[in-house]
């Protein structure tokens, strides 16, 4: 029998084997994470199957983000995926943001993104017919911070009914 997926939030112990699932040593989005996380209204989740982990994602519920509160950053490692882990992260930070006492959630996403777009109106997430111009950073192999622009569709769901 299949273990199931456990999704917590992230720890100082998960970053080493986080960082090691990285692109390149030098990328340590990881690491970004969990500081933002310690900064607070920021919750970095991690799903695991009997130990390993299968991705992770975010919930974003800064004062400054313009769409409060926001799932992003979700990420399953390629071999993780089509089994749950998406599902699971997607849940359980849906869940910290109704304790936290918001009704509804949103998400950017690629329009020409063929994989998430089903996935996120599987889990009842609806366009909002908006979209934004999303500044994306990423670290190359050499350790240099580059960054690249997107025009994100805004989807959303309503909480109201977990609550």
């Amino acid at each position: 029998m299949t273990e199931p997926i456990v999704v917590r939030l992230c720890t100082a112990d998960d970053l080493a084997s986080l960082g090691r699932r990285e692109p390149h040593p030098n990328a340590r989005y990881a690491q970004g994470h969990y500081e933002r996380q310690l900064e607070g209204d920021y919750y970095f989740a991690v799903a695991l199957r009997d130990g390993i982990e299968l991705g992770t994602s975010v919930l974003d519920c800064r004062g400054d983000n313009l769409l409060q509160p926001e799932l992003k950053s979700l990420w399953v490692y390629p071999e993780s995926r089509r089994q749950g882990a998406a599902r699971a992260l997607t849940r359980f930070l849906e869940q910290q943001a109704v304790e936290l006492g918001f009704d509804e959630i949103f998400l950017r996403v690629d329009p020409q993104n063929a994989a998430a777009i089903p996935m996120y109106i599987s889990l009842d997430y609806t366009p909002t017919g908006d979209h934004r111009l999303t500044t994306y950073e990423y670290v190359d192999g050499l350790g240099n911070t580059h960054s690249r622009e997107e025009m994100d569709a805004i989807y959303r769901k309503s909480l109201r009914l977990l609550h």
